[in-house]
């Protein structure tokens, strides 16, 4: 089954081929519109919907695109967000630069810890989302018919490309990083926040509790494991 991009119905055919070169996208029965408008747009235009959080992009991608490289564009995301970090972040910092070897040696594994700490720390921030997600479900017993956990993983992949714009700041070498990166972090809520409510069929309000404890959990297990790390490098001196 497919989705309607404007009411989000069930639809049972999005198009009908007459000819290899004649294809008609037929409309939904709920609300008379075209089911998928998209299906005859270029990828460039989805892609500018996607950016400007229009919530039919969202459904055309989610549920009636072919599109399966979650599992790539979340590498992706763990590779630039963790090449974001790493320039700033302390393991980076304490090497020596005259024992070229050793600081070779060093500065690469500290990128593979810094790695594996990304992928705990975003991984932790999905698991609370569908965690309390599935609790609201079964407190308030109104589970969308359409709800599916794996969705909900790809509206999240989704939702964190909006952190592929903090590479540009590596690029560009911007001095206030911290107010760029403010920006990006608000611009990501958004993003999460729409692809979010499409999965969920929620308002604002309902997709900002259930995004927030992801926010906590990650931001919990990102100090406790900055706090782990400290404390080994203390105990390893």
């Amino acid at each position: 089954m497919y989705s309607c991009i404007n009411c989000d119905a069930e639809v049972e055919e999005l198009y009908r081929r007459y000819s290899p070169s004649v294809l008609k996208v037929l409309k939904c029965k709920r609300c008379g519109n075209l089911a998928d408008k998209y299906i005859e747009y270029d990828p460039v235009i989805v892609l500018v919907d996607l950016v400007l959080l229009e919530k039919p992009a969202y459904r055309h991608l989610l549920y009636n695109s072919n599109f399966q490289s979650y599992w790539k564009l979340m590498i992706v995301l763990l590779l630039s967000e963790t090449f974001r970090v790493w320039p700033t972040s302390d393991s980076s910092k304490n090497f020596d630069s005259n024992d070229f070897k050793t600081t070779s040696f060093e500065v690469e594994r500290s990128f593979y810890i810094l790695l594996a700490y990304t992928g705990i720390s975003l991984g932790a921030f999905v698991v609370a989302v569908i965690i309390s997600t599935e609790i609201r479900w079964f407190i308030t017993g109104k589970t969308p018919d359409k709800y599916k956990a794996s969705h909900l993983v790809r509206a999240l992949i989704v939702g964190g490309c909006a952190k592929l714009l903090g590479l540009l700041g590596l690029v560009w070498q911007h001095v206030a990083h911290d107010s760029y990166y403010g920006l990006i972090h608000g611009y990501t809520m958004l993003y999460m926040l729409t692809a979010y409510s499409v999965v969920c069929e929620s308002g604002r309000r309902d997709s900002l509790l259930g995004l927030a404890a992801g926010l906590l959990a990650h931001k919990y297990v990102s100090s406790w494991l900055s706090s782990f790390t400290q404390e080994l490098n203390a105990t390893s001196i």
